[in-house]
């Protein structure tokens, strides 16, 4: 199984690879002013073509595995997420973006996006799924932190966001046991 397969979903989110046909629907979401506040400075330039542009190029290259999610009640489009630094070699990956447009956001919209995110990972035979996480991005570090990770660095000034401003990092962790208790209790949580 590769991690971008599709037929991704659950209860409450469907999940597509995301590719071409959603460059409109991105586009016209509210992402753009998230872009600047949270998402790190690409070579090339700062703007939204250049980081979809690069969210294809790495998801055809196998370097990333991002989805845009639509809500299973209405298909209306609720946010992108996806992994990056895959290392099928030793079975570890990052969950690299999460985002859900103001309007649809709420934290049961995102801990459904991070489950189907952990039993990707999971079926994927991962031993290791990471979290880089900027410390001021105050709603991620509370979702985040909800699923129940383990904090492992923070790294201070770790990289330029796309504003500018130098960053700091906090890295969080699952093992595969981890990965499995917290797929079992946000399931649980979620759908019961």
């Amino acid at each position: 199984m590769e991690l971008s397969e599709p037929g991704l979903q659950n209860a409450m989110l469907r999940l597509e690879p995301i590719s071409e046909k959603h460059r409109d629907v991105v586009f016209d979401s509210e992402i753009e002013e998230s872009v600047w506040k949270w998402m790190p400075a690409l070579r090339g330039g700062s703007n939204l073509g250049v980081y979809f542009d690069f969210i294809l190029k790495t998801q055809k290259a196998g370097l990333a595995a991002t989805f845009a999610l639509f809500r299973q009640t209405d298909g209306v489009f609720a946010g992108i997420t996806g992994f990056n630094d895959i290392n099928k070699i030793h079975r570890r990956v990052r969950n690299a973006i999460a985002w859900h447009p103001p309007v649809v956001a709420t934290s049961e919209l995102y801990q459904a996006g991070q489950l189907s995110m952990m039993k990707r990972a999971y079926e994927w035979r991962a031993k290791r799924l990471e979290w880089q996480l900027n410390p001021d991005n105050s709603y991620i570090m509370e979702q985040v932190l909800a699923l129940g990770p383990t904090r492992e660095a923070y790294f201070r000034n770790f990289e330029r966001s796309a504003s500018g401003a130098w960053v700091d990092k906090i890295v969080y962790s699952m093992t595969r046991p981890e990965l499995a208790e917290a797929i079992q209790s946000l399931e649980t949580k979620l759908f019961a």
